[in-house]
């Protein structure tokens, strides 16, 4: 019995020579040396630094493609804001328009037209800009 036992236990374990093609096909190539080690080591961390520089620079273009679209977005944005302002306000230095009229459309409109308060009466007012009505709803939202 104890040869039986001696049997079976030599056939669970095969020699190398007459091991399974899935037991070869798992195992991984070794390198039989530490400068292979080293070498191969090198060489995926070169290659992991050219795939991050890649990914990086791929990053920094999408970025600078999103940064000029908001660019021109803005861009349009402020041009639409200036157009809506009246012609005698848009041609008025900012300096002027700021420390004059505190920035206000309808006080450089009536500065400019140069309107007593008889006739500013009278006058219907004039048009809110989009500024002044983002104020406005803030100012009234805050009380």
């Amino acid at each position: 019995m104890s040869t039986v036992a001696s049997n079976a236990h030599s056939d669970d374990q095969q020699p190398e020579e007459f091991a399974s093609p899935s037991s070869v096909a798992n195992r991984t190539p070794r390198a039989h040396n530490k400068h292979e080690i080293r070498q191969l080591a090198e060489e995926q961390r070169q290659a992991m630094i050219e795939n991050f520089d890649l990914e990086v620079e791929d990053k920094i273009r999408s970025m600078m493609a999103q940064l000029e679209a908001d660019k021109a977005d803005l861009q349009l944005k402020a041009d639409c804001e200036i157009a809506q302002l009246p012609n005698c306000v848009r041609d008025m230095p900012l300096k002027a328009f700021l420390h004059e009229y505190n920035g206000d459309v309808s006080t450089a409109v009536r500065g400019v037209l140069k309107l007593d308060n008889e006739r500013q009466d009278s006058l219907v007012s004039l048009p809110e800009t989009p500024l002044a009505i983002r104020l406005r709803r803030k100012a009234a939202a805050n009380h």
